[in-house]
């Protein structure tokens, strides 16, 4: 199969508006602070608002179980889910941090990996931390504040329905199924220029064990969702990004973790961090 010769314009980049929002589902969850605080310096957001910001058309993630018993559960909160949408907390830029932890799991090939690398903390303040499952929380309809003391942190998130977003790295074809990933997992290298997984030796202890290198570095106007002074102005915004689900003719190209990060399907196709109108619900997949 290729996926070459995806080319031109996507159709919400040429028209510049959304498809129909008639039939959306929405639910209600609110930026947790505790998240960040979590796993960054407490004064960071406080200090740096607008990088921490979530603002609409963005991903949210939520955290669900710890992986590992000795990990860090969100299971007591009460009220509405707690989400992130900025993953630059997860990214210290150490050999052991918590975003190369989840680049590691996510590439892991078998069951086996999966049961070594979930034994393994990585560092996040400088302590040993076990990292929690994430899942896809919404689509962020509405802005909201990661620090209450700036303004309000709940906000609306769609889980349902079409919805124009900034696209990834990866070409989209229309019809494809398409799942969120993190920018790092492809300025690490582990995916080819049609978004599959390099190939590798299953249950391969050196990728397990090596330390990972970010070879394709992403520009900070890539990292942009909308053009607006907040896009501007953000310094350390790391977003989530979707891209095609492909597992290729050998099945090789995606992972069963991988699988589990799908979120719809693209109406039509897109280009490199274009716009692309998406079908959002699991329903679908």
């Amino acid at each position: 199969m290729s996926y070459a010769g995806i080319g031109g314009v996507g159709l919400a980049s040429a028209t510049n508006t959304n498809t129909d929002t008639s039939a959306r589902i929405h639910t209600t969850a609110r930026l947790s602070l505790n998240i960040y605080h979590s796993l960054a310096d407490p004064m960071l957001v406080r200090n740096n608002k607008a990088e921490f910001r979530a603002i609409k058309e963005e991903i949210a993630l939520g955290i669900s179980r710890p992986y590992n018993p000795l990990g860090l559960a969100y299971n007591d909160q009460r009220g509405l889910p707690p989400v992130f949408t900025n993953t630059a907390v997860m990214n210290t830029g150490k050999s052991d941090d918590l975003m190369k932890w989840y680049i590691k799991f996510y590439d892991c090939r078998s069951e086996e990996e999966r049961i070594e690398q979930c034994k393994k903390p990585c560092t996040v303040k400088g302590l040993a931390y076990y990292p929690s499952e994430l899942y896809f929380a919404g689509i962020v309809m509405s802005d909201a504040e990661a620090d209450p003391i700036h303004h309000d942190n709940a906000l609306t998130l769609m889980i349902g329905g079409k919805i124009t977003i900034k696209n990834g790295r990866f070409a989209i074809e229309a019809g494809e199924e398409v799942m969120w990933y993190f920018e790092e997992e492809a300025e690490a290298g582990l995916f080819d220029d049609y978004g599959l997984r390099v190939k590798r030796a299953v249950n391969s202890s050196s990728f397990m064990n090596q330390e990972l290198e970010y070879v394709n570095p992403t520009t900070a106007a890539m990292m942009k969702i909308r053009d607006h002074d907040y896009a501007e102005r953000a310094l350390m915004k790391r977003p989530v990004f979707i891209k095609p689900y492909r597992i290729g003719v050998d099945s090789l190209g995606a992972t069963a973790y991988d699988e589990k990060r799908k979120i719809g399907i693209a109406c039509y196709s897109a280009g490199s961090y274009e716009r692309v109108d998406i079908k959002i619900g699991r329903s679908l997949l």
